[in-house]
């Protein structure tokens, strides 16, 4: 047994690995750093070579790791160069994230300068197009969830397919919509044969929109809506009423694909024009 004389007190501890008492207790109460020994009066005691291991916590620590992470990290064992693996995807994630929200901010920002608008939409004509589809009366929070009841009609989807909403209404009516559901077909899709009697197809015409593309979360959609109209009114756009739908918005990234990420989410929102 290491007797106290060859111990460190927590003030010692904390002197020789260039930190403090107080952040060596802060840590021990955490469960990170366990003392050797606690005498009769609470006084806590380490022993030298465990200044090695508070070392190591505090590098994770400055790396950005929670401590539920270095937790884990020190009951299994793991080895640092999984931890730093696992990080350094985490960490490009989120950087990646930031990314995407400052190119957002930069793009609204500029759009509020020129145009006192939080969108500058572009001019496009869109060919027409088949779709295979579903008809859902509904909440807009519901339309992930028809579109999962869509695709597991699928026996066979391509990850890359573009899914899409169809709004009839000229009007914002979250609570209840007559939605259309569905998805863009092309070669590498097939339907499961006692779907097929569940999900129509059918072609959209062709016709000239303002398109706007948004990435990141879609509960910014509808608030991008009411702007995508503010410019259209504003430059004396006329809408299209002879279509059968008013609003149309393509999904290019989405949890249907598998490989889903809220931040990167690709939503390309199409107001028909003259």
């Amino acid at each position: 047994m290491q007797n106290n004389q060859n111990l460190l007190t927590s003030g010692e501890f904390g002197r020789l690995s260039q930190s403090t008492k107080r952040t060596v207790h802060w840590y021990s109460g955490k469960g990170l750093l366990r003392p050797f020994k606690v005498n009769s009066k609470g006084y806590r005691f380490y022993k030298s070579e465990q200044i090695i291991d508070f070392q190591v916590i505090m590098l994770l620590r400055r790396l950005n790791f929670s401590l539920n992470e270095i937790k884990s990290f020190l009951k299994h064992g793991a080895s640092l160069k999984q931890l730093f693996k696992l990080k350094q995807q985490i960490v490009k994630d989120e950087i990646a994230h930031l990314q995407i929200s400052l190119e957002n901010i930069n793009k609204y920002y500029a759009n509020l300068d020129s145009e006192g608008i939080l969108v500058k939409p572009s001019i496009k004509i869109l060919k027409p197009f088949d779709i295979y589809y579903i008809e859902r009366v509904g909440p807009y929070a519901k339309i992930y969830e028809y579109g999962l009841e869509l695709k597991s009609y699928f026996s066979k989807i391509p990850k890359t397919a573009v899914y899409l909403t169809i709004f009839s209404a000229n009007e914002y009516l979250p609570k209840k919509d007559n939605l259309i559901i569905g998805v863009v077909i092309n070669k590498g899709m097939k339907l499961k044969s006692k779907a097929k009697e569940l999900v129509k197809r059918k072609t959209v015409s062709g016709f000239k929109a303002l398109s706007y593309t948004h990435t990141g979360s879609p509960s910014l959609i509808s608030m991008l809506w009411k702007q995508m109209r503010l410019y259209r009114n504003k430059y004396k756009f006329k809408a299209h009423r002879s279509l059968s739908f008013y609003d149309l918005e393509f999904y290019k990234k989405t949890a249907l694909n598998e490989f889903y990420d809220e931040e990167r989410m690709i939503s390309e929102l199409n107001l028909p024009i003259l």
